[in-house]
C-alpha cells in the first residue's frame, strides 16, 4: 500500500462514501468522547487524528468495510437467489413490471447484440439463463462507466453504501456501546473512584457526557435503520438505472462478410 492508494480512495467518490464513509462512522462514537477527554491540542489526541488520517487508517478502514460488505453480499446473493441485476432479467421473477422487463430484453439484444433466453428457455435451463443475464450486465456496466452516467454512478454507491454499513453494524453496535460508556463515565454517572452508580447525574450530563451520549445514541438508532431489506431495494434501484442506460447507447452494428 502507498500514499497513492491512499489518495485515491480519499478521492474516489465511490471509495470514499461506499467504503470510506461506513468504517468512520464505525469510530465516531470513540472520537467523540475521546475528543473531549484529551482536547483536540492534545499531543495524544493530535497523534491519534494524525494516525487516523494517515498512515493507511482511513485505507485500513475502508477495506475492511469493503471486505465484509462484500462477504455479506455473497450470503444475500445466496439468499436472494442471484443479484438484483439478474433478478430483474429472470422471467420468472415479477419484482419488475413485464412490459420494462420485455423492454429491456429486447434493447439488449439491439444494443449488446446479445439474445437473452424466452421463458420457456429460462424455464427449461435456469442456470444457462442466469449466465446470459450475468453476461449481458458485464458487458453493460462496462460500457456504462465514465462521468455522463453520473446517475447510475450515484445509484451503486448507495447501493455500496448500504450494503457496507449492514455488514459493518455489529462492529457499529460494539463502538456505539463502548461511547455509551464513555459518555456516562464523563456524565458522572459511572463514577471509578470509588466505583459506584449515580443515574441522577443524567439530569445534567455535563458538555461532554451529553455529546458522547447523544452520539452514541443516534448511531445505536441509525445502526438498527440498516437492515437487508434496504440493501435489497437499493440493489433493484441500481439495476433498473443500469438497465435504463440502454436506451443512450447506439445499435451494436453487424458484422458484415468479407
Amino acid at each position: 500500500m502507498t500514499s497513492t492508494d491512499i489518495l485515491k480512495t480519499l478521492k474516489d467518490p465511490y471509495d470514499q462514501k461506499a467504503r470510506v464513509f461506513p468504517g468512520l462512522l464505525v469510530m465516531m462514537p470513540l472520537l467523540v468522547p475521546l475528543l473531549w477527554i484529551f482536547g483536540p491540542k492534545n499531543p495524544y489526541m493530535t497523534a491519534l487524528l494524525g494516525l487516523i488520517g494517515s498512515c493507511g487508517t482511513i485505507y485500513w478502514l475502508a477495506s475492511i468495510a469493503r471486505n465484509r460488505g462484500k462477504g455479506l453480499e455473497e450470503k444475500l446473493v445466496a439468499k436472494w437467489g442471484g443479484m438484483p441485476t439478474t433478478l430483474v432479467l429472470r422471467h420468472r421473477d415479477n419484482f419488475l413490471d413485464s412490459t420494462s422487463k420485455a423492454r429491456y430484453h429486447d434493447e439488449i439484444k439491439v444494443k449488446l447484440g446479445i439474445a437473452l433466453p424466452s421463458a420457456a428457455e429460462e424455464s427449461a435451463d435456469p442456470v444457462a439463463a442466469d449466465n446470459a443475464y450475468i453476461g449481458a450486465t458485464r458487458q453493460l456496466r462496462e460500457l456504462t462507466r465514465g462521468s455522463s452516467h453520473a446517475l447510475l454512478l450515484k445509484e451503486n454507491i448507495a447501493y455500496g453504501f448500504h450494503r457496507n454499513m449492514l455488514a459493518m453494524r455489529p462492529i457499529g453496535f460494539a463502538t456505539s456501546m463502548l461511547g455509551i460508556v464513555f459518555g456516562l463515565v464523563l456524565s458522572n454517572v459511572i463514577q471509578l473512584k470509588p466505583l459506584a452508580l449515580d443515574f441522577s447525574n443524567l439530569a445534567e450530563p455535563g458538555l461532554a457526557g451529553g455529546i458522547s451520549l447523544a452520539v452514541s445514541l443516534a448511531m445505536i438508532f441509525a445502526w438498527l435503520n440498516v437492515n437487508e431489506l434496504a440493501v435489497r431495494r437499493m440493489g433493484i434501484v441500481y439495476a433498473e438505472r443500469l438497465f435504463e442506460c440502454l436506451n443512450a447507447l447506439p445499435a451494436k452494428r453487424k458484422r458484415t462478410g468479407a
